[in-house]
C-alpha cells in the first residue's frame, strides 16, 4: 500500500508539473477556415493550450484566459497543416531526413505517408522518431518495401510478406508493379485478413477490376495505363464518355485516388525546350543535392531518352497527360475521394512538391476548397487521423498554418505562409526561413 501511494503522489506531482509547464498561445483576428464545411470564421480568435486547440470564439469576445504568448492574425488565413501522402525520403540517414523535414515543415506539410522503403532506409524507426512529440518533423505513416514480380512470385511469397509487414508494423503495403494474378490476390486477401490497407499503382496487364480491391490508386495516369496497350506504345484516346465511365467504377468501389499530376506533367519539362531552360534555371533547385540535381539534369535520366523526343514519344507522352487529367476532371465530378501526393522523387523537390501538385488538381478542374480539402480533411481520413487533424475544431491538435492570402480565392495562396503550428510549437516566418536556409547551406556542400 505505501509502494502504491508513492506512485501515486508521483503521478500527481508530475501531472501537476506538466500543467504548471503548460503554455497557452492566443491567435488573435484571424480569418479560420477551418474545412469541416466550405466557410470562414472571419476575426476569430483560436486559443491554443500545449498541442490542443481549446476554443474559437470571434476576436470581439472577451479574452478569458491569460496568454503566454499572443500571434497576431490580422488579415491572414489559417487552414489546418497539409498532407502529402505521396512521400519519399530520399536519403538513408537521420541528418538527410531532418533536412526533408525542414522542406517539408516550411511548406506547411504536418503530416506525411511514406511510399517505400528503399533497400538500407528503416521507415519503422523512422517513423518513430518522427512521431515524437520532440521531433522536429511531420507526423508520419509509411509503407513497408514496394512489390512487384521481383519480390512477390507465388501466392507463398504473398502470404509471407503480409506476415512480414504484420510483423514490422508497417500502416500500409504499396504494390508498385504488375504481379501473377494468383499471387496479387492471395496478397490482397491476405492483407485484408490481416487489417493492413493495401495502396498502389495498377495492375497495367489485368482488369481494372483487380485494382479497385485496394484502398487507394496512386497515380491517375496509372489507371489510363489500366486501358491502353502498353506493350505497343499505345495510349487510350481518352474521352468524356470513357473517363466518366471509369471514373464511375472508381466511385463505386469506395477507393481512394491521389492523382500525382505533377509528376506526369513535369515530363514535358524534359521535352519541351522552352521549359526545359525553366527547369534548369527554378530557385528551388537550391533546396536539392547537388548530385540529385545534376542527374536529373543530365542526359543519363529517363526522360532524355530518344523515345521522348520522337514523334511518337512526344504524342505518347501528351495523351498519358490528358487523359490523367480529364480523368481526374471525371473522378471529382463522380465523388471520389481524392489525396494529395506528389511523390516527391528526383528532381521534384520535397515540400514544395505538395503545393505543385495542388496548384495540377486546380488546373485540372477540380475547385479550390475541394483541392484543399483532398490535402487535409480527405488525408487524416485516410490516415486514420480524423480525431486529431485534418480540421481546425476545438478538441483537435492544433496542428495549422497561416497564410496572407486567401487559399479559396487561388490554390496558390497556400504558399503564402506566415507560420506552421505543430506539435505545440510555433513557427514563425523567420524560423521557417532558417530552416530552408539550412537546407539550402547542407546541400552547397
Amino acid at each position: 500500500m505505501k509502494i502504491l501511494n508513492e506512485k501515486i503522489a508521483l503521478l500527481v506531482i508530475t501531472l501537476a508539473s506538466m500543467q504548471a509547464h503548460s503554455e497557452t498561445l492566443v491567435f488573435e483576428h484571424v480569418n479560420v477556415i477551418p474545412m469541416d464545411k466550405e466557410h470562414v470564421l472571419y476575426d476569430h480568435r483560436v486559443i491554443v493550450v500545449d498541442d490542443k486547440i481549446t476554443r474559437i470564439e470571434p476576436s470581439t469576445n472577451k479574452l478569458k484566459v491569460k496568454a503566454d504568448r499572443v500571434i497576431e492574425g490580422t488579415d491572414q488565413y489559417m487552414i489546418p497543416g497539409l498532407s502529402d501522402t505521396h512521400y519519399h525520403q530520399n536519403g538513408w540517414s537521420t541528418e538527410e531526413d531532418d533536412l526533408q523535414y525542414k522542406l517539408l515543415i516550411a511548406n506547411g506539410v504536418t503530416s506525411i505517408l511514406g511510399m517505400g522503403e528503399w533497400s538500407g532506409q528503416d521507415v519503422i524507426a523512422t517513423r518513430y522518431r518522427a512521431n515524437k512529440k520532440s521531433s522536429l518533423s511531420p507526423f508520419f505513416s509509411t509503407v513497408g518495401p514496394q512489390l512487384d514480380a521481383k519480390n512477390i512470385k507465388t501466392p507463398e511469397d504473398a502470404i509471407k510478406m503480409v506476415q512480414f509487414h504484420q510483423d514490422r508494423g508497417y500502416d500500409f503495403i504499396k504494390i508498385h508493379g504488375n504481379i501473377a494474378i494468383d499471387a496479387y490476390l492471395t496478397l490482397l486477401d491476405e492483407a485484408e485478413k490481416a487489417g493492413i490497407p493495401t495502396v498502389g499503382h495498377t495492375q497495367r496487364d489485368k482488369p481494372f477490376e483487380v485494382a479497385l480491391r485496394m484502398a487507394s490508386i496512386v497515380h491517375a495516369e496509372d489507371i489510363v495505363m489500366a486501358f491502353s496497350d502498353e506493350g505497343n506504345l499505345t495510349v487510350v484516346d481518352m474521352d468524356e464518355k470513357l473517363a466518366k465511365d471509369i471514373a464511375k467504377q472508381v466511385k463505386d468501389s469506395g477507393i481512394y485516388v491521389a492523382p500525382t499530376l505533377s509528376t506526369v506533367a513535369m515530363i514535358q519539362d524534359w521535352t519541351d525546350p522552352q521549359r526545359y531552360k525553366a527547369l534548369k534555371k527554378r530557385e528551388i533547385n537550391k533546396y536539392l543535392p547537388k548530385d540529385a540535381l545534376a542527374y536529373w539534369l543530365s542526359p543519363k535520366n529517363d526522360y532524355h531518352q530518344p523515345f521522348f523526343l520522337t514523334e511518337h514519344g512526344l504524342d505518347y507522352i501528351d495523351k498519358v497527360i490528358k487523359g490523367a487529367r480529364m480523368l481526374t476532371t471525371a473522378m471529382h465530378k463522380a465523388g471520389v475521394p481524392m489525396l494529395v501526393g506528389s511523390d516527391n522523387y528526383g528532381i521534384q523537390v520535397t515540400g514544395f512538391s505538395a503545393h505543385e501538385d495542388m496548384e495540377q488538381l486546380q488546373s485540372a478542374g477540380v475547385p479550390t476548397y475541394d483541392v484543399l480539402r483532398a490535402a487535409t480533411v480527405m488525408a487524416a481520413r485516410f490516415l486514420e487521423r480524423s480525431a486529431s487533424a485534418g480540421t481546425i475544431n476545438e478538441g483537435k491538435n492544433a496542428q495549422f498554418v497561416l497564410l496572407s492570402k486567401n487559399p479559396l480565392d487561388d490554390i496558390k495562396n497556400t504558399r503564402s505562409i506566415t507560420g506552421v503550428m505543430l506539435k505545440g510549437q510555433w513557427h514563425d516566418r523567420n524560423d521557417l526561413d532558417k530552416m530552408l536556409q539550412e537546407v539550402e547551406q547542407a546541400y552547397k556542400k
